[in-house]
Protein backbone atom coordinates (compact mmCIF):
# COMPACT_ATOMS: atom_id res chain seq x y z
CA UNK A 1 0.00 0.00 0.00
CA UNK A 2 1.82 3.51 -0.82
CA UNK A 3 2.04 6.38 1.60
CA UNK A 4 -0.62 8.32 0.30
CA UNK A 5 -3.00 5.35 0.55
CA UNK A 6 -2.06 5.32 4.45
CA UNK A 7 -2.87 8.49 4.99
CA UNK A 8 -5.96 8.02 3.21
CA UNK A 9 -7.44 4.92 5.38
CA UNK A 10 -5.90 7.11 8.41
CA UNK A 11 -8.62 9.66 7.94
CA UNK A 12 -11.37 8.11 6.74
CA UNK A 13 -10.66 6.47 10.26
CA UNK A 14 -9.92 9.48 12.07
CA UNK A 15 -13.65 11.02 10.16
CA UNK A 16 -15.68 8.37 11.53
CA UNK A 17 -14.11 8.29 14.46
CA UNK A 18 -15.25 12.34 14.70
CA UNK A 19 -18.78 11.44 13.37
CA UNK A 20 -19.16 8.56 16.11
CA UNK A 21 -18.05 10.64 18.77
CA UNK A 22 -20.60 13.44 17.46
CA UNK A 23 -23.10 10.96 17.42
CA UNK A 24 -22.33 10.10 20.96
CA UNK A 25 -22.72 13.80 22.10
CA UNK A 26 -26.17 14.02 19.74
CA UNK A 27 -27.75 11.02 21.65
CA UNK A 28 -26.22 12.02 24.96
CA UNK A 29 -27.65 15.70 24.83
CA UNK A 30 -31.21 14.19 23.11
CA UNK A 31 -31.59 12.17 26.54
CA UNK A 32 -30.41 15.04 28.79
CA UNK A 33 -33.14 16.71 26.69
CA UNK A 34 -35.80 14.17 26.96
CA UNK A 35 -35.10 13.74 31.06
CA UNK A 36 -34.93 17.53 31.97
CA UNK A 37 -38.44 17.92 30.10
CA UNK A 38 -39.95 14.66 31.25
CA UNK A 39 -39.27 16.24 34.86
CA UNK A 40 -41.38 18.89 34.79
CA UNK A 41 -43.83 18.29 31.98
CA UNK A 42 -44.26 14.61 32.62
CA UNK A 43 -44.10 13.47 28.86
CA UNK A 44 -42.81 14.52 25.71
CA UNK A 45 -46.09 14.54 23.94
CA UNK A 46 -47.07 17.19 26.18
CA UNK A 47 -46.16 20.84 26.01
CA UNK A 48 -44.60 23.50 27.55
CA UNK A 49 -47.43 25.94 28.84
CA UNK A 50 -45.47 28.36 30.73
CA UNK A 51 -42.45 30.62 31.06
CA UNK A 52 -41.90 29.18 34.80
CA UNK A 53 -42.51 25.40 33.07
CA UNK A 54 -39.42 26.30 30.75
CA UNK A 55 -37.37 27.75 32.87
CA UNK A 56 -37.77 25.09 35.28
CA UNK A 57 -37.09 22.53 32.03
CA UNK A 58 -33.52 24.51 31.25
CA UNK A 59 -32.61 24.58 34.70
CA UNK A 60 -33.12 20.68 35.22
CA UNK A 61 -31.12 20.42 31.76
CA UNK A 62 -27.90 22.28 33.41
CA UNK A 63 -28.74 25.84 31.65
CA UNK A 64 -29.33 28.77 33.34
CA UNK A 65 -30.97 31.90 31.05
CA UNK A 66 -30.97 35.51 32.44
CA UNK A 67 -35.06 36.58 31.90
CA UNK A 68 -33.64 38.70 28.91
CA UNK A 69 -32.81 34.94 27.10
CA UNK A 70 -35.77 33.80 28.47
CA UNK A 71 -38.08 35.92 26.82
CA UNK A 72 -36.54 35.85 23.45
CA UNK A 73 -37.93 32.17 23.12
CA UNK A 74 -41.34 32.86 25.54
CA UNK A 75 -42.42 36.31 24.05
CA UNK A 76 -45.65 37.52 24.78
CA UNK A 77 -47.39 35.29 22.40
CA UNK A 78 -46.03 32.14 22.85
CA UNK A 79 -49.21 29.98 23.98
CA UNK A 80 -47.01 26.72 24.36
CA UNK A 81 -44.00 24.92 23.02
CA UNK A 82 -43.16 20.97 21.65
CA UNK A 83 -40.65 19.01 23.23
CA UNK A 84 -38.95 19.85 19.39
CA UNK A 85 -39.02 23.26 20.38
CA UNK A 86 -37.51 22.45 23.66
CA UNK A 87 -34.63 20.58 22.04
CA UNK A 88 -33.77 24.13 19.64
CA UNK A 89 -33.73 26.39 22.86
CA UNK A 90 -31.03 23.62 24.24
CA UNK A 91 -29.19 23.52 21.74
CA UNK A 92 -29.22 27.50 21.58
CA UNK A 93 -28.32 28.24 24.81
CA UNK A 94 -24.65 26.44 25.80
CA UNK A 95 -24.08 25.78 29.54
CA UNK A 96 -21.77 28.09 31.52
CA UNK A 97 -18.34 26.38 31.62
CA UNK A 98 -16.28 26.98 34.61
CA UNK A 99 -14.07 29.19 32.47
CA UNK A 100 -16.36 31.54 32.38
CA UNK A 101 -17.86 31.96 36.00
CA UNK A 102 -14.15 32.06 37.25
CA UNK A 103 -13.25 35.25 34.72
CA UNK A 104 -16.78 36.65 35.98
CA UNK A 105 -15.33 36.29 40.07
CA UNK A 106 -12.45 37.54 39.12
CA UNK A 107 -14.01 40.63 37.63
CA UNK A 108 -14.46 41.48 40.76
CA UNK A 109 -11.67 40.14 42.69
CA UNK A 110 -9.81 43.27 42.85
CA UNK A 111 -7.00 42.21 44.46
CA UNK A 112 -6.62 38.89 42.88
CA UNK A 113 -6.15 36.88 46.29
CA UNK A 114 -9.09 34.12 44.70
CA UNK A 115 -11.28 35.62 47.70
CA UNK A 116 -14.52 37.94 47.31
CA UNK A 117 -16.06 39.39 50.31
CA UNK A 118 -19.88 38.87 50.89
CA UNK A 119 -20.50 43.37 51.11
CA UNK A 120 -18.37 43.33 47.44
CA UNK A 121 -20.17 39.73 45.97
CA UNK A 122 -23.62 41.68 47.70
CA UNK A 123 -23.20 45.32 45.88
CA UNK A 124 -22.55 43.20 42.61
CA UNK A 125 -25.20 41.33 42.73
CA UNK A 126 -27.60 43.85 44.09
CA UNK A 127 -27.23 46.09 41.74
CA UNK A 128 -26.07 45.31 38.55
CA UNK A 129 -27.47 43.00 36.08
CA UNK A 130 -30.83 41.04 36.64
CA UNK A 131 -30.79 42.07 40.43
CA UNK A 132 -31.23 39.47 43.61
CA UNK A 133 -32.96 40.61 46.83
CA UNK A 134 -30.87 41.03 50.00
CA UNK A 135 -32.76 37.96 51.18
CA UNK A 136 -31.85 35.63 48.14
CA UNK A 137 -28.09 37.05 48.39
CA UNK A 138 -27.37 36.25 52.20
CA UNK A 139 -28.68 32.72 51.54
CA UNK A 140 -26.72 32.15 48.99
CA UNK A 141 -23.88 33.17 50.61
CA UNK A 142 -24.64 31.72 53.63
CA UNK A 143 -24.57 27.99 52.24
CA UNK A 144 -21.15 29.25 49.83
CA UNK A 145 -19.34 30.08 53.16
CA UNK A 146 -18.22 27.12 54.95
CA UNK A 147 -16.15 28.43 57.43
CA UNK A 148 -17.75 31.82 57.92
CA UNK A 149 -15.07 33.51 57.34
CA UNK A 150 -17.19 36.02 55.19
CA UNK A 151 -15.41 35.48 52.18
CA UNK A 152 -16.05 33.62 49.67
CA UNK A 153 -13.52 31.31 47.81
CA UNK A 154 -14.84 31.51 44.40
CA UNK A 155 -12.77 28.56 42.69
CA UNK A 156 -14.21 26.40 45.15
CA UNK A 157 -17.65 27.85 44.62
CA UNK A 158 -17.47 27.40 41.05
CA UNK A 159 -16.42 23.78 41.42
CA UNK A 160 -19.33 22.78 43.65
CA UNK A 161 -21.74 24.91 41.33
CA UNK A 162 -20.85 22.46 38.09
CA UNK A 163 -20.51 19.47 40.37
CA UNK A 164 -24.42 20.30 41.61
CA UNK A 165 -24.99 21.01 37.65
CA UNK A 166 -23.68 17.36 36.52
CA UNK A 167 -25.49 15.90 39.91
CA UNK A 168 -29.07 17.33 39.05
CA UNK A 169 -28.47 16.29 35.41
CA UNK A 170 -27.06 12.79 35.87
CA UNK A 171 -30.21 12.13 38.48
CA UNK A 172 -32.61 13.21 36.18
CA UNK A 173 -31.49 10.57 33.18
CA UNK A 174 -31.59 8.44 35.96
CA UNK A 175 -35.43 8.84 36.71
CA UNK A 176 -35.76 8.82 32.72
CA UNK A 177 -34.21 5.14 32.53
CA UNK A 178 -35.88 4.57 35.12
CA UNK A 179 -39.61 5.38 34.08
CA UNK A 180 -38.98 3.54 30.46
CA UNK A 181 -37.88 0.43 32.12
CA UNK A 182 -41.82 0.55 33.81
CA UNK A 183 -43.08 1.45 30.19
CA UNK A 184 -41.68 -1.29 28.71
CA UNK A 185 -42.81 -3.84 31.18
CA UNK A 186 -46.12 -2.73 31.09
CA UNK A 187 -45.95 -2.82 27.31
CA UNK A 188 -44.98 -6.52 27.17
CA UNK A 189 -47.88 -7.55 29.94
CA UNK A 190 -50.45 -5.67 27.28
CA UNK A 191 -50.54 -8.64 24.71
CA UNK A 192 -51.82 -10.86 27.70
CA UNK A 193 -55.41 -12.27 27.43
CA UNK A 194 -56.34 -10.55 30.93
CA UNK A 195 -54.64 -7.14 29.32
CA UNK A 196 -57.13 -7.24 26.15
CA UNK A 197 -59.98 -7.86 28.12
CA UNK A 198 -59.50 -5.23 30.68
CA UNK A 199 -58.79 -2.74 27.78
CA UNK A 200 -61.96 -3.98 25.69
CA UNK A 201 -63.71 -2.79 29.30
CA UNK A 202 -62.39 0.52 29.53
CA UNK A 203 -62.82 1.40 26.17
CA UNK A 204 -66.97 0.44 26.83
CA UNK A 205 -66.20 2.85 29.81
CA UNK A 206 -64.86 5.65 28.23
CA UNK A 207 -67.85 5.36 25.55
CA UNK A 208 -70.05 6.23 28.32
CA UNK A 209 -68.71 9.62 28.88
CA UNK A 210 -70.77 11.33 26.56
CA UNK A 211 -71.32 15.06 26.23
CA UNK A 212 -73.48 17.59 28.21
CA UNK A 213 -76.27 19.05 26.89
CA UNK A 214 -75.80 23.21 27.16
CA UNK A 215 -76.55 24.33 30.48
CA UNK A 216 -79.01 26.93 29.69
CA UNK A 217 -81.11 24.32 27.68
CA UNK A 218 -81.48 21.86 30.87
CA UNK A 219 -84.88 22.10 32.62
CA UNK A 220 -84.59 22.86 36.19
CA UNK A 221 -84.63 19.57 38.15
CA UNK A 222 -86.05 21.26 41.61
CA UNK A 223 -88.29 24.06 41.65
CA UNK A 224 -89.77 26.26 44.88
CA UNK A 225 -92.36 25.03 47.57
CA UNK A 226 -95.77 26.35 46.80
CA UNK A 227 -96.27 27.57 50.03
CA UNK A 228 -92.87 29.52 50.34
CA UNK A 229 -94.41 32.85 50.99
CA UNK A 230 -96.17 31.64 54.20
CA UNK A 231 -92.58 30.16 55.65
CA UNK A 232 -90.07 31.75 58.18
CA UNK A 233 -87.32 33.45 56.82
CA UNK A 234 -83.67 34.62 57.57
CA UNK A 235 -80.83 35.83 55.05
CA UNK A 236 -77.22 36.57 55.45
CA UNK A 237 -74.74 38.16 53.27
CA UNK A 238 -71.51 36.43 52.78
CA UNK A 239 -68.24 36.46 51.11
CA UNK A 240 -65.90 34.20 49.05
CA UNK A 241 -62.24 35.95 49.14
CA UNK A 242 -58.47 34.80 48.21
CA UNK A 243 -56.30 34.71 51.25
CA UNK A 244 -52.15 35.44 50.73
CA UNK A 245 -51.31 31.84 49.68
CA UNK A 246 -54.22 31.75 46.94
CA UNK A 247 -56.73 29.33 49.08
CA UNK A 248 -60.51 30.28 49.24
CA UNK A 249 -61.92 31.41 52.86
CA UNK A 250 -65.38 32.75 53.17
CA UNK A 251 -67.81 33.02 56.13
CA UNK A 252 -69.21 30.10 57.55
CA UNK A 253 -72.82 30.28 59.53
CA UNK A 254 -74.51 28.89 62.82
CA UNK A 255 -78.08 27.63 61.76
CA UNK A 256 -80.26 26.68 64.61
CA UNK A 257 -83.51 25.67 64.45
CA UNK A 258 -86.39 25.53 67.05
CA UNK A 259 -88.24 22.59 65.55
CA UNK A 260 -88.48 19.71 63.66
CA UNK A 261 -89.39 21.36 60.15
CA UNK A 262 -88.80 21.16 56.38
CA UNK A 263 -86.32 23.77 54.96
CA UNK A 264 -85.79 25.24 51.67
CA UNK A 265 -81.90 26.74 51.59
CA UNK A 266 -80.31 28.83 48.59
CA UNK A 267 -77.55 30.66 47.80
CA UNK A 268 -76.73 33.08 44.80
CA UNK A 269 -73.97 35.25 43.88
CA UNK A 270 -74.74 38.87 45.08
CA UNK A 271 -74.58 41.50 42.14
CA UNK A 272 -73.09 45.06 43.75
CA UNK A 273 -74.52 47.99 42.17
CA UNK A 274 -71.48 50.20 41.55
CA UNK A 275 -68.90 47.90 40.62
CA UNK A 276 -71.13 45.42 38.40
CA UNK A 277 -70.31 45.46 35.03
CA UNK A 278 -71.89 43.96 31.80
CA UNK A 279 -70.53 40.57 31.32
CA UNK A 280 -71.06 37.67 29.57
CA UNK A 281 -69.42 35.63 31.66
CA UNK A 282 -71.00 32.89 33.65
CA UNK A 283 -71.98 33.43 37.02
CA UNK A 284 -69.99 32.23 40.06
CA UNK A 285 -71.13 28.86 41.39
CA UNK A 286 -71.75 29.36 45.34
CA UNK A 287 -72.71 26.25 46.69
CA UNK A 288 -73.58 25.24 50.50
CA UNK A 289 -72.99 22.02 52.42
CA UNK A 290 -75.25 22.01 55.53
CA UNK A 291 -73.52 19.81 58.44
CA UNK A 292 -74.56 18.69 61.94
CA UNK A 293 -73.19 20.86 64.48
CA UNK A 294 -71.97 18.47 67.38
CA UNK A 295 -72.22 19.59 71.03
CA UNK A 296 -68.72 20.62 71.55
CA UNK A 297 -68.99 22.91 68.37
CA UNK A 298 -67.53 20.73 66.62
CA UNK A 299 -68.89 20.02 62.71
CA UNK A 300 -70.21 17.09 62.64
CA UNK A 301 -71.46 14.37 59.43
CA UNK A 302 -72.81 16.28 55.66
CA UNK A 303 -76.68 16.15 55.98
CA UNK A 304 -77.41 17.61 52.74
CA UNK A 305 -76.01 20.44 49.83
CA UNK A 306 -77.62 22.63 47.34
CA UNK A 307 -77.24 20.52 44.40
CA UNK A 308 -79.53 21.78 42.06
CA UNK A 309 -79.73 24.70 40.46
CA UNK A 310 -82.37 26.98 40.22
CA UNK A 311 -81.84 30.09 37.80
CA UNK A 312 -78.57 31.47 39.49
CA UNK A 313 -79.32 29.73 43.19
CA UNK A 314 -78.18 27.01 44.71
CA UNK A 315 -80.74 24.99 45.87
CA UNK A 316 -82.10 22.04 48.13
CA UNK A 317 -85.16 21.38 50.09
CA UNK A 318 -84.81 19.15 53.08
CA UNK A 319 -86.33 17.81 56.22
CA UNK A 320 -84.43 18.45 59.58
CA UNK A 321 -84.81 17.82 63.06
CA UNK A 322 -84.57 20.90 65.84
CA UNK A 323 -80.78 21.68 66.28
CA UNK A 324 -77.83 23.34 65.50
CA UNK A 325 -76.03 23.20 62.42
CA UNK A 326 -73.22 24.20 60.14
CA UNK A 327 -73.55 25.58 56.68
CA UNK A 328 -70.16 25.60 54.45
CA UNK A 329 -70.03 27.72 51.50
CA UNK A 330 -68.32 26.81 48.72
CA UNK A 331 -67.29 28.00 45.02
CA UNK A 332 -65.43 25.13 42.89
CA UNK A 333 -62.46 27.65 41.93
CA UNK A 334 -63.27 27.04 38.09
CA UNK A 335 -64.96 30.76 37.75
CA UNK A 336 -63.53 32.41 40.40
CA UNK A 337 -59.61 32.32 39.98
CA UNK A 338 -56.59 34.66 41.55
CA UNK A 339 -56.24 37.14 39.10
CA UNK A 340 -53.23 36.55 36.58
CA UNK A 341 -52.01 40.38 35.59
CA UNK A 342 -52.19 43.35 36.88
CA UNK A 343 -54.82 45.67 34.76
CA UNK A 344 -52.50 48.37 33.95
CA UNK A 345 -52.81 51.78 35.44
CA UNK A 346 -54.47 52.23 38.57
CA UNK A 347 -56.94 54.39 39.09
CA UNK A 348 -57.09 57.55 41.36
CA UNK A 349 -58.89 57.48 44.67
CA UNK A 350 -57.67 60.74 45.84
CA UNK A 351 -57.76 64.41 44.89
CA UNK A 352 -56.88 67.68 46.53
CA UNK A 353 -59.33 69.99 46.55
CA UNK A 354 -57.91 73.40 48.37
CA UNK A 355 -55.85 71.95 51.26
CA UNK A 356 -58.01 68.89 51.95
CA UNK A 357 -57.87 65.43 50.20
CA UNK A 358 -60.88 64.07 49.15
CA UNK A 359 -62.02 60.69 47.89
CA UNK A 360 -62.68 60.02 44.30
CA UNK A 361 -66.00 59.17 42.65
CA UNK A 362 -64.74 55.66 41.70
CA UNK A 363 -63.01 55.27 44.86
CA UNK A 364 -66.51 56.24 46.75
CA UNK A 365 -68.27 53.82 44.49
CA UNK A 366 -65.82 51.03 45.23
CA UNK A 367 -66.73 52.17 49.26
CA UNK A 368 -70.10 52.04 48.47
CA UNK A 369 -69.74 48.20 47.22
CA UNK A 370 -67.68 47.47 50.22
CA UNK A 371 -70.27 48.51 52.87
CA UNK A 372 -72.82 46.57 50.67
CA UNK A 373 -70.58 43.50 51.02
CA UNK A 374 -69.59 43.94 54.80
CA UNK A 375 -73.71 44.93 55.65
CA UNK A 376 -74.14 41.41 56.60
CA UNK A 377 -77.42 40.91 57.72
CA UNK A 378 -78.49 43.86 55.28
CA UNK A 379 -80.16 46.24 57.61
CA UNK A 380 -78.11 49.45 56.16
CA UNK A 381 -75.82 49.86 59.23
CA UNK A 382 -72.95 48.28 60.04
CA UNK A 383 -72.74 46.26 63.96
CA UNK A 384 -69.62 46.48 66.05
CA UNK A 385 -69.44 42.33 64.69
CA UNK A 386 -69.51 43.49 60.37
CA UNK A 387 -66.63 45.91 61.16
CA UNK A 388 -64.58 43.97 62.81
CA UNK A 389 -64.91 41.41 60.27
CA UNK A 390 -64.03 44.30 57.89
CA UNK A 391 -61.30 45.26 60.25
CA UNK A 392 -59.71 41.64 60.77
CA UNK A 393 -60.24 41.17 56.39
CA UNK A 394 -58.42 44.08 55.41
CA UNK A 395 -55.73 44.96 58.32
CA UNK A 396 -55.16 42.03 60.83
CA UNK A 397 -56.40 44.12 63.76
CA UNK A 398 -59.52 43.36 66.21
CA UNK A 399 -61.32 46.54 67.16
CA UNK A 400 -61.47 46.46 70.70
CA UNK A 401 -62.93 49.16 73.12
CA UNK A 402 -60.94 52.24 72.68
CA UNK A 403 -61.20 51.38 68.74
CA UNK A 404 -64.96 51.34 68.83
CA UNK A 405 -65.31 54.19 71.07
CA UNK A 406 -63.42 56.56 68.78
CA UNK A 407 -65.71 55.34 66.15
CA UNK A 408 -68.52 56.09 68.36
CA UNK A 409 -67.54 59.51 69.30
CA UNK A 410 -66.78 60.39 65.61
CA UNK A 411 -68.93 58.94 63.17
CA UNK A 412 -72.03 58.75 62.60
CA UNK A 413 -74.26 56.00 63.90
CA UNK A 414 -77.71 54.70 64.41
CA UNK A 415 -79.24 52.02 66.85
CA UNK A 416 -75.62 52.21 67.90
CA UNK A 417 -74.26 50.68 64.50
CA UNK A 418 -72.27 52.92 61.89
CA UNK A 419 -74.19 54.28 59.21
CA UNK A 420 -73.11 54.05 55.73
CA UNK A 421 -72.39 57.72 55.81
CA UNK A 422 -70.01 57.41 58.79
CA UNK A 423 -68.21 54.61 57.42
CA UNK A 424 -67.56 57.07 54.31
CA UNK A 425 -66.39 59.87 56.58
CA UNK A 426 -64.10 57.39 58.44
CA UNK A 427 -62.95 56.70 54.91
CA UNK A 428 -62.53 60.35 53.76
CA UNK A 429 -60.67 60.99 57.18
CA UNK A 430 -58.04 58.46 56.77
CA UNK A 431 -57.43 59.88 52.50
CA UNK A 432 -56.87 62.80 53.79
CA UNK A 433 -54.59 61.66 56.86
CA UNK A 434 -52.26 60.29 54.43
CA UNK A 435 -52.29 63.45 52.77
CA UNK A 436 -52.17 62.04 48.90
CA UNK A 437 -50.24 58.88 49.81
CA UNK A 438 -52.76 56.00 48.87
CA UNK A 439 -50.62 52.74 49.61
CA UNK A 440 -52.99 51.83 52.37
CA UNK A 441 -56.03 52.30 51.01
CA UNK A 442 -54.71 49.89 47.88
CA UNK A 443 -54.72 47.50 50.79
CA UNK A 444 -58.07 47.89 51.64
CA UNK A 445 -59.05 47.24 48.02
CA UNK A 446 -56.86 44.83 47.29
CA UNK A 447 -57.96 42.64 50.79
CA UNK A 448 -61.70 43.36 49.59
CA UNK A 449 -60.86 41.86 45.96
CA UNK A 450 -60.33 44.86 43.73
CA UNK A 451 -58.35 45.19 40.73
CA UNK A 452 -56.42 48.93 39.62
CA UNK A 453 -59.60 49.43 37.51
CA UNK A 454 -61.52 48.67 40.65
CA UNK A 455 -63.63 46.20 39.47
CA UNK A 456 -64.62 43.47 41.60
CA UNK A 457 -62.54 40.18 40.21
CA UNK A 458 -60.87 38.56 43.22
CA UNK A 459 -63.97 38.09 45.75
CA UNK A 460 -67.54 36.93 45.07
CA UNK A 461 -70.39 38.44 47.77
CA UNK A 462 -73.33 35.89 47.97
CA UNK A 463 -76.87 35.89 49.89
CA UNK A 464 -77.48 32.85 51.68
CA UNK A 465 -81.71 32.40 52.42
CA UNK A 466 -82.87 30.07 54.86
CA UNK A 467 -86.55 29.57 54.83
CA UNK A 468 -88.54 27.17 57.40
CA UNK A 469 -92.06 25.71 57.47
CA UNK A 470 -92.24 24.92 61.14
CA UNK A 471 -90.80 26.68 63.94
CA UNK A 472 -88.52 29.51 63.22
CA UNK A 473 -84.53 29.39 62.74
CA UNK A 474 -81.91 31.72 63.43
CA UNK A 475 -78.45 32.44 61.43
CA UNK A 476 -75.63 33.89 62.56
CA UNK A 477 -72.89 34.69 59.91
CA UNK A 478 -69.06 33.80 61.23
CA UNK A 479 -65.49 34.68 61.10
CA UNK A 480 -63.77 34.25 57.00
CA UNK A 481 -62.00 30.76 57.39
CA UNK A 482 -60.72 28.15 55.51
CA UNK A 483 -63.43 24.93 54.27
CA UNK A 484 -60.69 22.72 55.52
CA UNK A 485 -61.06 19.20 56.08
CA UNK A 486 -64.90 19.82 56.73
CA UNK A 487 -65.30 21.14 53.64
CA UNK A 488 -63.29 18.18 51.74
CA UNK A 489 -64.71 15.41 53.99
CA UNK A 490 -68.37 16.72 53.21
CA UNK A 491 -67.85 16.96 49.52
CA UNK A 492 -66.30 13.60 49.26
CA UNK A 493 -69.93 12.68 50.94
CA UNK A 494 -71.81 14.16 48.83
CA UNK A 495 -70.38 12.72 46.07
CA UNK A 496 -70.19 8.70 47.42
CA UNK A 497 -73.77 9.03 48.67
CA UNK A 498 -75.02 10.53 45.18
CA UNK A 499 -77.43 8.21 43.19
CA UNK A 500 -75.71 5.71 41.07
CA UNK A 501 -77.30 7.52 37.75
CA UNK A 502 -75.47 10.77 38.76
CA UNK A 503 -72.14 8.86 39.28
CA UNK A 504 -69.69 7.76 36.69
CA UNK A 505 -66.58 5.85 38.38
CA UNK A 506 -63.65 4.37 37.21
CA UNK A 507 -61.19 1.39 38.98
CA UNK A 508 -57.20 2.20 38.21
CA UNK A 509 -54.95 -0.48 40.59
CA UNK A 510 -56.23 0.31 44.09
CA UNK A 511 -57.93 3.74 43.16
CA UNK A 512 -61.85 4.49 42.44
CA UNK A 513 -62.27 7.45 40.73
CA UNK A 514 -66.16 8.56 41.10
CA UNK A 515 -67.59 11.36 39.05
CA UNK A 516 -70.67 13.33 40.31
CA UNK A 517 -72.51 14.37 37.50
CA UNK A 518 -74.33 17.77 38.65
CA UNK A 519 -76.71 20.16 36.77
CA UNK A 520 -73.89 22.60 35.67
CA UNK A 521 -70.74 21.12 37.10
CA UNK A 522 -68.86 17.41 37.86
CA UNK A 523 -67.42 16.68 40.76
CA UNK A 524 -64.29 13.85 40.75
CA UNK A 525 -63.32 12.33 43.96
CA UNK A 526 -60.64 9.75 44.57
CA UNK A 527 -61.11 7.09 46.82
CA UNK A 528 -57.55 4.77 47.83
CA UNK A 529 -59.40 1.22 48.98
CA UNK A 530 -55.60 0.04 49.24
CA UNK A 531 -53.35 -0.08 52.73
CA UNK A 532 -50.00 2.11 51.16
CA UNK A 533 -50.74 5.92 49.55
CA UNK A 534 -50.77 6.12 45.80
CA UNK A 535 -49.55 9.13 43.05
CA UNK A 536 -51.84 9.16 40.55
CA UNK A 537 -51.78 11.95 37.24
CA UNK A 538 -54.80 13.05 35.64
CA UNK A 539 -55.09 14.80 32.31
CA UNK A 540 -58.27 16.73 31.66
CA UNK A 541 -56.53 18.46 28.40
CA UNK A 542 -59.12 16.33 25.96
CA UNK A 543 -62.09 17.99 27.57
CA UNK A 544 -64.23 20.64 25.37
CA UNK A 545 -65.88 24.12 27.07
CA UNK A 546 -64.50 22.81 30.84
CA UNK A 547 -63.29 25.15 32.74
CA UNK A 548 -61.19 23.36 35.69
CA UNK A 549 -60.87 24.01 39.56
CA UNK A 550 -57.42 23.26 38.72
CA UNK A 551 -54.91 26.10 38.16
CA UNK A 552 -53.57 23.06 35.02
CA UNK A 553 -55.80 20.72 33.05
CA UNK A 554 -52.86 18.19 34.13
CA UNK A 555 -51.71 17.48 37.55
CA UNK A 556 -50.78 15.08 39.56
CA UNK A 557 -51.72 14.03 43.16
CA UNK A 558 -51.02 11.67 46.19
CA UNK A 559 -53.71 9.70 47.78
CA UNK A 560 -52.98 8.37 51.29
CA UNK A 561 -54.21 4.83 51.82
CA UNK A 562 -57.56 4.32 52.87
CA UNK A 563 -58.55 8.28 52.43
CA UNK A 564 -60.83 9.74 49.76
CA UNK A 565 -59.78 13.15 48.50
CA UNK A 566 -61.56 15.72 45.75
CA UNK A 567 -59.91 15.75 42.72
CA UNK A 568 -61.29 18.64 40.49
CA UNK A 569 -64.26 20.38 39.52
CA UNK A 570 -65.39 21.21 36.06
CA UNK A 571 -67.80 23.35 34.66
CA UNK A 572 -69.35 24.84 31.33
CA UNK A 573 -66.67 27.95 30.37
CA UNK A 574 -70.20 28.70 28.21
CA UNK A 575 -73.30 27.69 29.29
CA UNK A 576 -74.84 28.35 25.93
CA UNK A 577 -72.63 25.48 24.45
CA UNK A 578 -72.53 21.82 24.75
CA UNK A 579 -69.48 20.61 27.39
CA UNK A 580 -67.32 17.56 27.38
CA UNK A 581 -65.50 16.78 30.79
CA UNK A 582 -63.08 13.96 29.99
CA UNK A 583 -59.96 12.82 31.71
CA UNK A 584 -56.97 10.43 31.02
CA UNK A 585 -55.41 8.74 34.71
CA UNK A 586 -51.56 7.07 34.93
CA UNK A 587 -50.64 5.53 38.49
CA UNK A 588 -47.32 6.88 38.93
CA UNK A 589 -46.27 4.63 42.56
Amino acid sequence: MSKKDDQSSISSRSSRRKKDLKTELDASLQKEAKAAYVLVVRDIKHDITSKKQLAAALHQAGRDPSQQALSQYWTETTKSLTFEDFNKILQQLKPTSSDELLKAFRKIDVNGDGFITHNELAKVLTQRGEKMTDEEVRAMIKEADADGDNKLNYKEFCNMLMSTTEKCKEKSVKRLDKRERRLKKEKKKEGSVTSLRREEKDAKKDHEYKKLLPVSELKPSISEPENLKSWSHVSSKGCFYFDESGKIVSHQYRLQLSSKTKIWLTARPLSLQQSATPSNKPAIDTCLYLLKQNEDTSKGDLITFTKSKLQQKWCICHELDAGIYRIIPMTSGCRLKPRKEKHGQKTPLVEKVQDEYKVTKEFRNALIDIFDMVDLDSNGTLSRDEFNMFQLRTSGEVIDDDAWEVVEENFELKKGELTRKGFMDLNEMEANDVEGDTDDLWVTLRCMGFSDDLSLDESCPFIVDVFTENGTGRLRPLPLQYGGVSLEQAICSSVLAADSSEQRKKLVGNLELITLIGDCRTTTVIQNKGSVKSQIKVNCRNSENCASSRPLMEYTLTVPASQTMVAHHMMPRDESKEWHPVFEEEIIS
